[in-house]
């Protein structure tokens, strides 16, 4: 992404929520290894999805120093190897970020080999984006294992389901488009102009994007949506600095992201937040930002 289209970023603020968010994510850790965002005195239940999003964040964004990554690792390499593309693209990139090696990786070739990347009918799926994430992990596990894909194939599938007028989804919505794009990028695709205008009139002043031409009421996956496919497609983000306060003003007093000011914060929300955040931070780093909080 280019600098020129980075989101003016108060240093010292962003700083504070980095600090906070890295405290809510070292909290959820479990003694026996892995994450989990509702942890507590009577519950103790890490499971591979909470511990891959806060693996990402604590290591792969804020360079975070893990003592307790072998006992991570020991968690995920003694989960199931579960047929399914989400579980797998979790243990496969929790174990790449932990620099760990899996005891069991040509049985998780074979389940990625198993694995049909195909897209659902766009036309009539209800929940679009949930599948679009299932087909982009599908497609991230066979390039990284160089598994065959017919890539063009699944991009020329996903380009005619676009509506004339641009965006995906029942009735087009950011969170299906967003998904959409990612998949396109992933497959070596750009998506055509009318993506782009799509996301253009989806954006709004006051707190970023709105999920679809007839909604007004936001949310931090919209907003981030919005974010995301602008980066993704080397555009411009309207209202920045709106967008880039509304995702700030998700973080919970614990330190976690929520849905919504005042909501419940867990592990993917705080991923998605600060995923979004680091992309408007070229040329800095969010390792770079931390100091900020010790030298105030």
């Amino acid at each position: 992404m280019s600098s020129d289209f980075a989101i003016p970023v108060d240093s010292l603020k962003l700083a504070s929520a980095l600090n906070r968010a890295r405290a809510y994510l070292l909290e959820r850790q479990s003694p026996s290894g892995g994450f989990c965002f509702y942890r507590g005195y009577y519950a103790e239940e890490p499971n591979l999805s909470d511990t891959w999003h806060a693996i990402a964040v604590l290591i792969g964004l804020l360079g975070v120093d893990l003592p307790e990554k072998n006992s991570h690792a020991s968690f995920v390499i003694g989960q199931p190897i579960a047929p399914q593309p989400l579980l797998l693209y979790y243990r496969v990139r929790t174990l790449l970020a932990l620099g760990a090696d899996d005891p069991q990786s040509a049985e998780v070739r074979s389940a990625v080999e198993a694995l049909q990347a195909h897209f659902p009918d766009i036309a009539t799926h209800a929940s679009l984006s949930a599948a679009l994430q299932r087909v982009r992990c599908t497609v991230w596990l066979k390039r990284h294992f160089e598994l065959p894909t017919a890539l063009d194939d699944l991009a020329l599938a996903l380009l005619r389901g676009e509506h004339e007028g641009g965006g995906y989804g029942i009735p087009p919505n950011l969170l299906d488009t967003e998904a959409a794009i990612a998949v396109l990028m992933l497959c070596g695709h750009a998506p055509p102009p009318r993506t782009g205008d799509f996301v253009n009139r989806m954006a709004v002043a006051g707190f970023g994007f709105r999920l679809t031409a007839g909604s007004l009421s936001p949310n931090l996956e919209t907003v981030c949506a919005g974010i995301r496919s602008c980066c993704r497609l080397g555009m411009p983000i309207p209202h920045a600095r709106d967008a880039m306060a509304y995702v700030l003003s998700c973080q919970t007093g614990n330190g976690g992201f929520a849905r919504a000011s005042g909501a419940l914060p867990d592990i993917t929300l705080t991923h998605l937040a600060l995923t979004t955040l680091a992309r408007q931070l070229a040329p800095l780093s969010m390792k770079d930002m931390i100091p900020a909080v010790c030298d105030a």
